[in-house]
């Protein structure tokens, strides 16, 4: 018998979070959060990373699991979530998916499992020395519908397909998936105006930057570095292009944020309206879970 996993995603700063948790309590559920930014450790302000107590006690799982130099993949997503919903089913309880990036979500719920792409050092080496627009061109070259679904500025995205394709030595867009997963799923999405989210938007990063963003990302690259996912994360990038002489001032660096930050939001909004197997709610009473 199948079983249902309730999924809560939705454009960032959209109050999937909180939806989450005041949902958990009462459904008696635990969260696996599948966000592609927040499984990373110090990653907490640029993550917008719920704090122990905002959790009310709830439990999230896939927060703080690995190092931001260390390699996390959709399929490695696929692979822990599933362990995690197995145990939290075997306790009698219900489970909780929320988050905002997508491809996790839909590898691990679209009824099909992900190929076995380990990663590939050498590769990634080479692929480091291009730039976004050659990746993206790269990709488009030998999985061109792959890369129509994929923004050229997400980097991380685009160097692990381009790394699946080599493995598997076919696009990934053609690659026949089997049958593996017996759950079924319930899919829900808060439901904001665009100004609404907007204005949403830039009260968080106002708040952000009040709570120490620039001070998290300078401890950050003072122990790390500056990683590829730190250029490629919003919150981060901007004070790179900063320190680069690309920006002139911190005021410009904070409306950068926000309006990366938009139009981010911008694409999810549009995707998320576009899929007809998503719900919107207003409030949580409002979610039919069954």
């Amino acid at each position: 018998m199948e079983k249902n996993i309730l999924v809560l995603t939705g454009a960032t700063a959209s109050g999937k979070t909180k939806a989450s948790i005041t949902l958990a309590k009462k459904i008696n559920a635990e969260i696996i959060c599948a966000d592609s930014r927040i499984i990373y450790k110090g990653f907490d302000i640029v993550s917008a990373k719920p704090t122990f107590d905002e959790r009310e006690n709830v439990v999230h799982h896939l927060i703080d699991i690995i190092e931001p130099k260390e390699n996390f993949s959709a399929g490695d997503f696929v692979e822990l979530s599933h362990k995690i919903i197995e145990d939290i089913f075997s306790r009698n309880k219900n489970v909780i998916i929320s988050g905002g990036t997508w491809f996790y979500i839909k590898s691990l719920l679209d009824k099909k499992a992900l190929p076995e792409c380990p990663i590939n050092p050498k590769l990634r080496l080479e692929l480091s020395k291009f730039d976004n627009e050659a990746l993206w061109n790269k990709l488009n070259s030998i999985d061109p519908k792959r890369a129509s679904q994929i923004h050229q500025n997400n980097r991380d995205k685009v160097i692990r397909s381009i790394e699946m394709c080599y493995e598997l030595n076919s696009p990934i867009s053609e690659y026949e998936r089997k049958d593996n997963f017996n759950y079924s799923s319930l899919w829900y999405m808060p439901d904001i105006s665009r100004e609404e989210l907007y204005n949403n938007i830039n009260l968080r990063v106002d708040m952000m930057i009040e709570m120490g963003l620039e001070e998290e990302y300078q401890k950050m690259k003072e122990k790390y570095g500056i990683l590829d996912i730190m250029k490629n994360t919003i919150g981060y990038s901007e004070f790179i292009k900063f320190e680069e002489g690309i920006y002139k001032n911190k005021a410009e660096v904070i409306e950068k944020i926000k309006q990366h930050t938009r139009n981010f939001a911008k694409r999810q909004l549009t995707y998320f309206r576009n899929n007809p197997e998503i719900k919107t709610f207003k409030t949580v009473e409002e979610i039919d879970y069954v």
